[in-house]
């Protein structure tokens, strides 16, 4: 019969909990199938986007529900993971910085845990990338993509299976010879003409630039052949008919503006929801979902359709059970070597970003954000360098205002900021308090630095979450007021003292402001014999950014020996973005770098692809911005 495909809306909860059940028969209980693709934005052809070619994946959407405004919560692979694994947002465990480790209470379960206490066999395929320890969570842990996560699972048992399909990550999508063993499977027919390809207007319309957007539509391409043949295996073992799949990615594409930028299109994602007949109800077989859609929302959805009951601490609802979500919030912090903090809000019309350390361009300097590491990374530094800049391309490499506000309905590639805009004051107020409503609520660890938020978690003896939920540990709203204050150009001053966040706060705000009075440099100096080791690196780093570089190098060459890999890593790329030169810290800086180095023969060339690499990053772009090394002695890193 022809697929039916019904917009559904605002459905009464008493409709759609009427209408939808799950089979009580723990027998008969769904498999739950999670396939992730990573660094995707909604760019199939289901989705209307141009130059798709997607043609098992748009098939699949007209037997599925497709969500067109869903939005993952963080802007990269592993905080994104972290609340798709445990249902909670990564900035309430702590766990929203990239490749950190933090470590749950007993009290919070995550997801696959979850599952197989409740009878279900658990399987991964691929990564996992969650910022906590996960091994204990399922059954079967494989690395081969080349047999289906429900290969080995006992007859006698449903099973929930994380599928990770790599393929069109951003490393096969900026580097041709990533993507070459992809791109090999792509048949002709498929083979974009890049003067064809359509490029969004906050990129350069360049010919590079066009042939770097038509290889990723067809890494796209290839995402939908091994789509295809996933669901072909499905059908082929006899599982269709009792397995739900989830079709999502992690984020937005893999390329600049997208991933790690928190905008609509970092935060943008598919999600399309195959519900098979007998855990339908009376819901269509296909439907296109118009509702606001959180990722914090899935884990909730998952449990519900195979019948366990969702914990207190899960943050998230039922996309088909729960009402109308009036809110998408999302969360920008470290990425790789590089700090942030912003956060925003989103009402399905007007996005509202905050930013908290403004002064920090989108495209900060450093190694992964550097002229030579990715192809499309060294475009945009090459039209940079010859002032070929689009109006919207040029703001990747100025400092941000401390607010934005974008209407996406006739805004939608959010080019114009109308944060200014008086008419808009109601508006903006009302996304702004409810923003913060969010953060204190959801004790958002954000305005605590990392290496503070740890070094509390260590010597309370517990976990990083268990220390963000008590004021007496973490008054977050004395910490976020000062945020506020440090980051608005109308803040009241910051004198700090007490909690070393509150002088952490005082110091940024000088830094953001650029002040260099007598005054503040007094200020600097005061705190360089702060007992917190982040405190005293930050303040070092505020003189140095002045010039005084003669007293902040004693801090430096005391805390570039530090063991806390979180703040090593803080003090090296403090010190990266701070100094001119560091020829004088050339010695300690050779020597940190050589302490994170792993043995000869590695896979790897270093310890792990956790701080290790982050702080060597951070350290080489020190060598290199101080002309001590040239890129050439790190290439193949």
């Amino acid at each position: 019969m022809p697929f039916r495909r019904i917009a559904l809306r605002n459905l009464s909860l008493a409709l759609i909990v009427a209408m939808y059940s799950v089979p009580a028969d723990g027998s008969d209980r769904p498999n739950i199938l999670w396939i992730v693709a990573e660094d995707i934005s909604p760019m199939f052809g289901c989705y209307d986007a141009a130059d798709a070619i997607t043609p098992n994946i748009d098939n699949f959407a007209k037997r599925s529900h497709l969500f067109r405004h869903a939005y993952t919560t963080a802007l990269i692979c592993s905080p994104s993971r972290s609340c798709l694994a445990t249902g909670m947002y990564a900035t309430s465990l702590g766990s929203q910085h990239l490749r950190c480790n933090v470590q749950l209470p007993n009290e919070i379960k995550p997801l696959a845990q979850l599952f197989r206490e409740n009878g279900y066999w658990t399987s991964l395929v691929g990564k996992t990338d969650y910022n906590f320890n996960d091994q204990h969570l399922f059954d079967h842990r494989s690395g081969n993509r080349e047999k289906p996560p429900w290969a080995g699972c006992p007859k006698d048992k449903p099973f929930y299976a994380f599928w990770n399909l790599g393929s069109t990550h951003e490393g096969s999508g900026n580097r041709p010879e990533r993507a070459a063993e992809a791109l090999a499977k792509l048949p002709a027919s498929a083979k974009r003409n890049p003067n064809r390809i359509t490029v969004p207007p906050h990129h350069p319309n360049s010919e590079e630039m066009r042939r770097i957007w038509a290889r990723y539509h067809e890494l796209i391409t290839v995402f939908d052949l091994e789509f295809g043949a996933a669901m072909s295996k499905l059908e082929e073992d006899g599982l269709a008919e009792n397995t739900i799949v989830f079709l999502m990615s992690d984020h937005g594409m893999g390329l600049p503006r997208y991933k790690r930028w928190l905008y609509s299109t970092g935060l943008h994602v598919p999600l399309i929801v195959h519900l098979p007949q007998q855990y339908r109800g009376d819901l269509p077989e296909a439907a296109i979902q118009e509702s606001l859609t959180s990722y914090v929302d899935l884990p909730a959805t998952a449990l519900r359709l195979a019948g366990i009951e969702k914990p207190d601490y899960f943050a998230g609802q039922d996309i088909f059970q729960g009402p109308p979500r009036q809110y998408i919030f999302g969360a920008r912090d470290r990425a790789d070597d590089m700090y942030d903090l912003s956060r925003c809000i989103f009402d399905g019309r007007y996005l509202y970003i905050r930013h908290y350390l403004p002064h920090l361009p989108p495209m900060q300097e450093g190694y992964i954000l550097s002229p030579v590491y990715k192809e499309s990374l060294i475009e945009l530094h090459r039209l940079h360098a010859a002032g070929l800049d689009t109006p919207q391309s040029a703001k990747l490499w100025n400092p941000r205002p401390f607010e934005e506000l974008y209407d996406l309905h006739v805004d939608p590639h959010e080019e114009n900021n109308i944060a200014d805009r008086e008419d808009l004051n109601e508006i903006k107020t009302e996304l702004a308090r409810n923003l913060k409503d969010w953060i204190i609520e959801t004790r958002d660890s954000g305005f605590l630095t990392e290496p503070e938020m740890h070094r509390r978690a260590i010597s309370n003896k517990t976990a990083q979450h268990t220390i963000l939920q008590s004021d007496s540990t973490y008054p977050i709203n004395e910490i976020l007021n000062a945020a506020d204050h440090a980051s608005r150009p109308d803040g009241r001053k910051l004198f700090g003292g007490g909690d070393p966040a509150l002088t952490y706060w005082a110091i940024q705000q000088r830094i953001i402001r650029n002040d260099q009075s007598l005054d503040a440099i007094q200020f600097f100096h005061d705190e360089l014999t702060n007992e917190n080791a982040m405190v005293r690196a930050t303040a070092a780093g505020a003189l140095a950014r002045i010039g005084r570089t003669e007293s902040a190098i004693p801090i430096f060459k005391e805390l570039l020996a530090a063991q806390e890999p979180n703040l090593r890593l803080y003090v090296a790329r403090t010190m990266a973005t701070s100094f001119e030169s560091i020829i004088e810290l050339e010695n300690e800086v050779r020597l940190a770098r050589e302490s994170l180095l792993a043995p000869p023969g590695s896979a790897r060339p270093w310890k792990d692809f956790l701080y290790s690499a982050f702080t060597a990053w951070a350290l080489e772009w020190s060598l290199v911005k101080s002309k001590l090394n040239q890129w050439d002695d790190f290439q193949g890193l």
